[in-house]
């Protein structure tokens, strides 16, 4: 499912200290008669069916997972950083526009200082624990490159996916006041990351970086390719100019 990606998967329980919580009160633990913590043994094939997000400060959050065993019986919530991957990319839901939703709403897209309407946006859990958007249109693609990832041994997070107006607007602004943290920023309306195709990925510096060299040899095979020289982190959902990068034998549409 699109927009329940962990729905269509299973994981394993990589943590030897993966306790089980009260259902209804997910900070507290789930112990024996004896007092002792009650766990999911490390190796345990699960099934996730339902999630909870608990708010942790800032844009951090916790994930909870309902998890069950490979029969379908449930096995109870523990956290998600619990599973091998710790839910990175998974996505955890849909944001459809509200009814009569404007130009600088959470929805809003825009391109080139015009804007285009309102768009479905899929949340996704991004690189730090945070969560992300991404245009619903861009999902199918974007999630098909993080299970060939994945399948690889390699993990792709994302820093930044769909921005809003306002948030477009807060990072162009540090960046003309020269801010500490703020990198070069378009002018609110103005960013592919408001049209929904640009991607911010955690690939560290780029180089030797094991994401940053897996999405050269593989990116532009899902659509993906970068676009800015000076900025490694940014890939942007082109289709046809990846197809014609790849062609080429390159990443970019600078080289």
């Amino acid at each position: 499912m699109i927009s329940e990606s962990f729905r269509d998967r299973s994981f394993t329980i990589d943590d030897p200290d993966a306790r089980l919580r009260k259902p209804g009160a997910l900070d507290e633990m789930l112990t024996t008669a004896g007092g002792a913590p009650q766990r999911i043994a490390k190796g345990t094939k699960v099934k996730v069916d339902t999630v909870k997000i608990v708010p942790a400060g800032a844009d951090a959050i916790v994930i909870f997972v309902h998890a069950l065993d490979a029969a379908g019986a449930p096995l109870g919530w523990t956290s998600a950083n619990n599973l091998g991957g710790k839910f990175l990319s998974e996505t955890v839901g849909r944001i459809d526009p509200a009814p009569g939703a404007g130009r600088f709403g959470p929805n809003a897209a825009w391109e080139k200082g015009s804007y285009l309407g309102q768009v479905a946006l899929i949340q996704v859990v991004g690189a730090q624990r945070v969560l992300k958007q991404i245009a619903e249109s861009t999902a199918d693609d974007f999630l098909a490159m993080v299970a060939a990832a994945r399948a690889d041994g390699v993990a792709v997070g994302m820093n930044s996916g769909f921005r809003t107006y306002g948030k477009q607007k807060e990072l162009y602004d540090g960046f003309k006041a020269k801010r500490p943290g703020f990198n070069p920023a378009n002018p609110p309306g103005a960013s592919n990351h408001q049209n929904g195709i640009a991607f911010d990925i955690d690939v560290g510096g780029g180089g030797s970086n094991a994401t940053y060299v897996w999405l050269t040899r593989n990116a532009t095979r899902f659509g993906f390719l970068r676009t800015v020289s000076r900025e490694v982190w940014h890939w942007e959902y082109l289709p046809a100019k990846a197809a014609a990068a790849r062609a080429r034998g390159v990443f970019g549409t600078f080289m």
